[in-house]
């Protein structure tokens, strides 16, 4: 006889009718749910290809709280303060123009100007650090670890495009 493995039960789905979200005075995101408050961390399971379905609400300690299936699913000012909260989490400037790559003791420096404005950050690797999403679409890690976007790398100038060209 076959076994059937059901996710949900493994999953601590949350209902979206019952979960009630907000900024505490420490702008803390705030958890409401079955009679508790608790200061949560959003985390999204498919950051990349499903922004808006099943994110991991975890303690400070990194423990699992519960996951929300749907983000539309939630009243409106939860969205909005889940939105603020995942928006700071996975702050991601998109790269516009690629003034200049250089290269020192084989680390590799950008110089480019983001939809945030202008930015100078080095990369550990190029080969590690910038991931090919496909369709164009770019993304790098800085040293720091921040991340960076290319929508299309195929849509920049002539210019940005033979740099960014040179380490793809």
């Amino acid at each position: 006889m076959e076994d059937t493995y059901n996710l949900e039960e493994e999953l601590n789905l949350l209902i979206s009718t019952e979960v009630k979200l907000y900024h505490d005075r420490f702008d803390d995101l705030i958890l409401e749910h079955t009679d508790s408050a608790k200061p949560v961390i959003p985390a999204r399971a498919f950051p990349l290809s499903s922004e808006d379905s099943f994110v991991a609400l975890t303690d400070f300690d990194g423990n699992e709280v519960g996951i929300i299936h749907t983000l539309a699913d939630l009243d409106n000012d939860s969205r909005l303060a889940l939105d603020a909260e995942l928006e700071r989490v996975y702050f991601t400037p998109k790269i516009m123009r690629v003034n200049g790559l250089t290269e020192t003791y084989h680390i590799p420096s950008w110089d480019v100007e983001t939809d945030r404005g202008p930015r100078v950050f080095e990369i550990r690797s190029g080969r590690r650090d910038i991931r090919d999403l496909g369709s164009g679409r770019l993304l790098i890690q800085d040293a720091d670890g921040n991340r960076y976007e290319i929508p299309n790398y195929h849509r920049l100038d002539a210019v940005s495009l033979a740099l960014v060209e040179s380490v793809v």
